[in-house]
């Protein structure tokens, strides 16, 4: 059994009718292992997204196993040291997450995932909200077992609610509605939705109307505002970023056909809406989100909308009506079942990533934030950063110039120009680069291998006066004196060009000294001050 990293949207979308294919035929699949709902949501955090695919024959041979993944970088703020944490994909909008495997190739193909994960960087790996039989979970856990790891059930039980997130409960559909009525419901209950049906179906006063493309944002800005309104309170500065994550839920949702969200009117005026998720090859439909006008007491918006919902979802063969997380009161109301979840956090014992090295894909996000740490001042946080960096990629061309600032900033100058030297090796046409390595072999004394470099810059810019002048020192240290006198005064002749006051003030005292020593006598060195600007980025 081998396993490929599917990471780019091109291959996502040519994997598409091997998905589809593996997802009509799991009875554990569901809604958030769906290609539709995947490929839409990853799109809020490209090149952070993976999927294992796992194959029992030679490349190109269809895939019988997909596990989604998400990439996030976590930071110390106190060491600077970056390490990586992994995530089912769907997390933070997926009620559900884990495995879309064909039933006969669970027992292989899940193993082998399961030891990829195992050769991936990560200090942790959240296995959220897995709806998995025992079977399939125990084949995954199993061979995640580790002596550097340890692993641990995660509750989610919502104390200020007494909810328990881990229960979810659904109810199973019949082929009519009265047979859904009879079995499912109380006496009581299906009296209320009964009366309640009867009053909105023949009634000019209450309505309830199905968002199409006419409606959408208007009816999403209604469930939307009535939701916001209930729960400001509670969820405070996080509100406008779940309405916002919501909206775009709801409008991929509506553009990919699986939205359904009916809103009940009081005649112009809305009373309450229900959002849901409706998964056509599994037939379900998945309740994400209500919203009610809190202050209307005419009619229970909340009971007529789901008994509305459910009867519709009788009529269209649909076969289960899934309440998503929460062991809520109220959804009992409605004959559920009950299925639990599990949450289990795998996490190294020493906090550093597996490997003890970062994973390739989130180097951006450390070079980043050893930016950050560097322009702050920062220094030992920054090349903590750096060096993981360059753990991963000796070559990455915007860290050695970071580091290497760094360093001679530190007046680390040996280490500064092995950074330089490396730096131009990538990058052999950057003057940035050249530039820095130049000035740090003058500041070691090795005055023949800084005019070198300074000859470098000038052949990819013959006129910059920094360069000019900065080889003119190191020749006349080499007493070269013709040729740094020559190349001195064409800085001091560049009367069409504007040059810097005080490089032209030196340039004047260098050829001053020339002038006055009539021999051409080895000329002493001077300090050289080298003032470093802010952090920058070498262009390649």
């Amino acid at each position: 059994m081998q396993v490929d990293v599917i990471t780019t949207r091109e291959e996502l979308n040519r994997l598409r009718k091997n998905w589809d294919d593996l997802y009509e035929k799991d009875p554990e699949a569901q809604f958030f292992l769906s290609w539709t709902f995947l490929s839409s949501y990853v799109r809020r955090y490209e090149d952070a997204w993976s999927i294992l695919a796992a194959r029992p024959g030679p490349p190109g041979s269809p895939y019988v196993a997909l596990l989604p993944l998400r990439l996030r970088t976590r930071l110390n703020k106190k060491t600077g040291f970056c390490h990586n944490e992994i995530n089912m994909a769907g997390n933070y909008a997926a009620d559900y997450a884990g495995i879309v495997c064909s039933p006969g190739y669970a027992q292989r193909a899940i193993p082998a995932l399961a030891r990829h994960l195992m050769k991936m960087n990560w200090a942790k790996l959240h296995l959220e909200n897995l709806r998995m039989s025992e079977k399939r979970r125990r084949l995954l856990l199993d061979n995640l077992v580790d002596k550097r790891l340890t692993a641990q059930k995660v509750a989610r039980f919502n104390k200020t609610d007494n909810v328990d997130n881990c229960v979810c409960p659904a109810t199973e559909l019949p082929g009519d509605w009265d047979s859904y009525l009879e079995r499912k419901t109380s006496s009581n209950t299906r009296q209320k939705i009964r009366r309640f049906l009867r009053k909105l179906d023949g009634s000019d006063e209450f309505r309830i109307t199905n968002a199409d493309a006419s409606t959408i944002d208007r009816d999403i800005g209604i469930i939307l505002e009535m939701w916001r309104i209930k729960w400001a309170p509670r969820k405070g500065s996080l509100l406008p970023g779940l309405i916002r994550s919501n909206r775009i839920l709801f409008k991929d949702a509506f553009e990919s056909g699986t939205l359904f969200l009916p809103i009940l009117w009081q005649r112009d005026k809305p009373l309450g809406g229900l959002a849901f998720l409706v998964d056509d090859v599994k037939k379900t439909m998945l309740f994400h989100l209500a919203g009610r006008d809190e202050t209307a007491n005419d009619i229970p918006s909340g009971l007529v909308l789901h008994a509305y919902c459910i009867r519709r979802a009788i009529e269209q063969g649909f076969r289960v009506y899934d309440f998503l997380r929460g062991n809520e009161t109220y959804k009992y109301s409605y004959g559920v079942e009950e299925t639990t979840i599990h949450c289990i956090l795998v996490k190294t014992r020493t906090g550093r990533n597996l490997g003890d090295r970062l994973d390739a894909r989130s180097i951006g996000t450390v070079l980043e934030q050893a930016t950050k740490f560097h322009e702050g001042g920062n220094l030992a946080n920054a090349e903590n950063a750096y060096r993981q960096i360059l753990e991963v990629n000796p070559r990455h061309a915007r860290t050695l110039y970071g580091l290497g600032q760094l360093l001679a900033a530190r007046s680390d100058h040996w280490s500064a120009v092995d950074t330089f030297a490396s730096l131009v090796e990538v990058a052999p046409n950057s003057v940035k680069a050249w530039s820095r390595l130049a000035l740090e072999y003058q500041a070691l004394g090795r005055h023949a291998d800084a005019a070198h470099a300074f000859r470098k810059v000038l052949e990819l810019n013959p006129e910059l006066p920094g360069a000019q002048y900065g080889l003119g020192r190191s020749l006349i240290q080499l007493r070269q004196v013709d040729e740094a006198a020559k190349i001195l005064s064409s800085v001091q002749e560049k009367a069409d060009k504007p040059v810097d006051p005080v490089l032209r003030a030196k340039t004047r005292l260098q050829l001053q000294k020339l002038k006055e020593d009539a021999s051409p006598c080895y000329i002493k060195r001077e300090p050289t001050k080298i003032s470093l600007p802010a952090v920058e980025h070498a262009g390649a």
